[in-house]
């Protein structure tokens, strides 16, 4: 009975490795205040990591295309989901009239899960770059993985936006507290109330470090823990 045991238990590891899935990622997540801008980062660091790759091994930047990707799940415009990266959650009567005016009705938390669901395959394929979308908390589980977080003052980030979009220092400080709000809003669907501190490998401070060298930590990081 023992002999059978042990020859079933070694047949069953060997099945199981040899349909093993590999293994998850690499990925890098960047998340980031209001007014750091991510996405300059993202499309950087893409081109830096790729300097050194074959067109078979190339690292893809993913921001906007997860809205795109959900939208086409959901079945539904972009615009129709939109709302849910800014966190402007629908009220009550707003969910009725989207109930009664339209063929198919999704709420909120069907969208929610649908760009959890994309950014986690984005990260498990691997060789991706994910900036927002709370790729910080949805991909935490892969152990080849880094995850950054861009911060700087507030008084800089409102004289960011102030200048990006020809506001006055009243209407950019307001644009500021309410986006960094709803962000709040988004990202505490996925991560709860769990801190920075347990979510983020490297913060960097945008006001005090050019583009180049941001991308220049982040590129060594991620090559001594051996992302590429």
């Amino acid at each position: 009975m023992e002999n059978l045991f042990l020859h079933y238990m070694h047949e069953r590891v060997r099945r199981e490795e040899e349909h093993s899935q590999p293994e998850p990622g690499p990925v890098i997540t960047i998340s980031r205040e209001y007014g750091c801008y991510g996405s300059e980062i993202g499309e950087k660091l893409a081109e830096r990591i790729n300097a050194g790759h074959t067109p078979n091994d190339e690292w893809v930047f993913v921001s906007h295309q997860v809205l795109h990707d959900a939208s086409e799940a959901l079945e539904t415009k972009p615009n129709e989901i939109s709302h849910i990266f800014g966190a402007e959650q629908k009220t009550m009567l707003g969910d009725l009239v989207s109930l009664f005016s339209k063929d198919k009705y999704i709420s909120d938390i069907q969208i929610k899960r649908t760009i959890a669901q994309i950014v986690r395959s984005y990260s498990e394929q691997g060789n991706a770059i994910i900036v927002g979308r709370a790729g910080c908390v949805i991909a935490r589980h892969i152990k080849k993985s880094i995850h950054i977080r861009l911060i700087a003052p507030h008084s800089w980030r409102v004289n960011v936006i102030k200048k990006r979009f020809n506001l006055t220092t009243t209407e950019a400080t307001s644009l500021v507290n309410e986006t960094d709000k709803r962000r709040d809003t988004f990202m505490e669907f996925f991560r709860g109330n769990k801190p920075d501190n347990e979510l983020f490998d490297l913060m960097l401070n945008r006001s005090r470090l050019s583009t180049e060298e941001i991308v220049e930590q982040i590129y060594s990081l991620a090559k001594e823990r051996s992302l590429f």
